[in-house]
């Protein structure tokens, strides 16, 4: 195949091919190196983020990610195009390779012979990925032009993109075409040899034209789209593999050292660490991440793929700007609305974190800048004195339990669990009966459990996603310390935010806890034998997905089994907007103290979407989420029932 190149460039003389493609090669060097430059710099000089630990980990989620591409076969029509041009694209690295090395050594024979199995097999697929790729660029123009999905914005860049793309494919099939429409003895892919015959009815002099046509052609669209790459949202070819690698695997919010940071979140893009500006510019604008946001999808002022580009707009815009970054480029009702849910994450095709960042940029705001919702001034100052968000005082804390005869934790004899009930499960007057059913259904179990009392305090979820940091790492120390004197080892909880935050937030503070959600407990005792629960009558119930149970900490099916045992399995229906792509009540992030003003109320989006199935009972399996949706049924006057997971088990007398 490469001796195509040697006996048919004649636009140019052997002599003087080499010199004009690499003053092409230069010259596209030299401006992706100039627009590289600048990010590179800001890159190395940020903080730094440890994110080199898992390697194997990291190497499987890349496969499976980035080379398999996975996350975007979540939409097939969109997956499949994205996919194929990535896959495309990869086997047709070797081919572009091979234009530039024979281009810069015209007289040297490449050849290969016609009997050449890896050659033949080559040519074969590389024709097979060249007509792919073409209809898949097809696709997406019929698709940009035509169907104009409602995520997507109609761009300019885009579509110059996709044309340089279909430049290179047709200028391919053209080079290998007019080669044996001239030198029939010579030999290629498929493509070629189908369309030789009908080129070969042109002069030898215009095939010959035609062919130098396609060679410069399609190594000018491969310069011209290196030029691109760094200048516009398709640097995410180059990022989006690195950014997969480095991605998250757990935790993703670090601690602040009050004794040695001099300030403190995020004011400005250039505050962020080294992995969170790769996220920046890894982000492709597909709206996914928007189409999944229930903020967004509620008429409020966060858009998550807006924010991200408002965010690089500022990384790379000039930096002498006097336009502050809160309060300016991004309205601080818009890093408010955010539930710090997830979904956004759960949708990117590319693994960029947002969450971090909005906590960052609140944490700007908090302890930098002094500005925050007015609502949240008197939930600090309670969670500070009181060690719950809503000023009740914290010697009541286990008042809720006086009656039930639970033991108080004692670190001579403890038992196999501590439970932690939470704030919610404390002091709110609905948490308090699931808090109830917990234990009621534990004790009818055999489970040996004792509780803190009121030496619990409250885990600091509602500060450290407010942003106040500073009470949040108050809050946990105070905990952590509390369990290392107890030796406690063992934690149940029926709080998916305290989970996530005893599990995934204290290592950081010294305490190494064994945590399990309730419903995780619940379906092992089931599967020992220890609960037999009574099958209820028929009813239609549907399961709504917490997002800090589910997309937070993977916990999926742990509470679906519980309802199957409790319940017939033909009972439970699923919703279209569940697991992973469940959709948050509104209450996550802090955002349960705060008044929902704009738009539609999160929590009713999300009980329209429960209520397709018309269910009679709606099982979840965080308390704060049967708040927000018994006061959303309340609302809008609809007889179904809002239950824990832990309820539906007790048993009636």
């Amino acid at each position: 195949m490469t001796s195509n190149l040697n006996r048919a460039l004649e636009w140019t003389s052997p002599q003087s091919q080499p010199l004009l493609l690499g003053a092409l090669c230069f010259l596209a060097l030299a401006l992706f190196s100039v627009a590289v430059w600048p990010k590179l710099k800001l890159l190395r000089s940020a903080r730094s983020a440890e994110r080199c630990d898992r390697v194997f980990e990291r190497i499987a989620l890349t496969l499976k990610v980035a080379f398999g591409q996975s996350k975007l076969m979540q939409e097939k029509g969109a997956g499949w195009m994205h996919a194929l041009i990535f896959w495309g694209f990869l086997v047709l690295l070797f081919r572009a390779a091979e234009f530039f090395i024979i281009g810069f050594f015209p007289e040297t024979d490449f050849s290969f012979p016609a009997s050449n199995v890896v050659f033949v097999a080559y040519a074969w697929i590389k024709d097979a990925a060249v007509l792919l790729v073409g209809l898949a660029v097809c696709f997406a123009l019929y698709r940009r032009l035509v169907l104009k999905p409602q995520r997507l914005t109609l761009s300019g860049e885009g579509l110059l993109i996709l044309l340089l793309i279909l430049a290179i494919m047709v200028s391919d099939i053209l080079f290998d075409s007019a080669f044996l429409a001239l030198h029939p003895e010579g030999h290629s892919g498929p493509i070629g040899m189908i369309l030789a015959p009908a080129l070969g009815m042109l002069g030898e002099n215009i095939l010959g034209n035609l062919h130098s046509l396609a060679y410069w052609l399609h190594t000018s669209s491969i310069l011209f789209f290196l030029i691109l790459l760094p200048r516009s949202k398709h640097f995410h070819i180059l990022t989006s593999i690195p950014n997969v690698f480095f991605s998250n695997l757990g935790n993703n919010l670090s601690r602040i050292d009050f004794d040695e940071e001099e300030s403190f979140g995020v004011i400005n893009s250039k505050d962020f660490n080294w992995k969170q500006m790769l996220d920046l510019h890894t982000c492709t604008q597909c709206g996914r991440c928007d189409r999944a946001c229930p903020a967004w999808a509620t008429d409020k002022p966060l858009s998550p793929q807006q924010l991200t580009v408002d965010l690089r707009d500022q990384l790379n815009g000039p930096p002498d700007s006097d336009i502050p970054l809160l309060g300016g480029i991004i309205e601080d009702e818009t890093i408010w609305s955010c539930t710090t849910c997830g979904a956004c994450e759960a949708a990117c095709p590319v693994m960029i974190d947002y969450v971090d960042k909005v906590i960052d940029l609140r944490r700007g705001l908090v302890l930098t800048e002094d500005r925050y919702p007015k609502e949240f001034t008197a939930a600090f100052k309670s969670l500070e004195t009181q060690s719950n968000p809503w000023g009740f005082p914290k010697t009541s804390r286990s008042d809720w339990a006086k009656e039930l005869g639970i033991p108080i934790w004692d670190k001579t004899k403890p038992t196999e669990y501590l439970y932690f009930v939470g704030c919610n499960g404390s002091f709110d007057s609905r948490g308090k009966k699931i808090s109830e059913a917990v234990v009621q259904t534990l004790k009818e179990a055999g489970v040996e459990f004792s509780i803190l009392g009121n030496d619990e305090g409250c885990t600091g979820d509602p500060a450290r996603r407010a942003g106040n940091e500073y009470l949040f790492d108050m809050l946990a120390s105070a905990n952590a310390e509390t369990f290392k004197e107890q030796g406690v080892r063992k934690v149940v909880t029926h709080c998916p935010h305290c989970l996530n935050s005893l599990k995934n937030d204290y290592p950081e503070f010294g305490a190494t806890l064994e945590v399990i959600h309730h419903s995780e407990l619940l379906q092992k005792l089931i599967e020992e034998g220890k609960i037999i629960p009574q099958q209820k009558a028929e009813e239609n119930i549907v399961f709504h997905d917490s997002c800090y149970l589910g997309r937070h900490n993977e916990i999926y099916d742990a509470p679906r089994e519980v309802l199957n045992a409790s319940t017939k399995s033909s009972s439970i229906k699923e919703v279209e907007q569940s697991r992973e792509t469940g959709t948050c009540c509104g209450a996550g992030g802090a955002r349960f103290l705060l008044e929902e003003n704009t738009g539609t109320r999160m929590s009713h989006h999300r009980l329209d979407e429960l209520m397709v199935n018309e269910p009679d009972t709606i099982a979840v399996s965080c308390p704060f989420c049967v708040l927000m949706l018994e006061d959303a049924v309340k609302a809008k006057n609809l007889n179904v029932q809002v239950k824990d997971i832990g309820e539906m088990l007790v048993k009636k007398n």
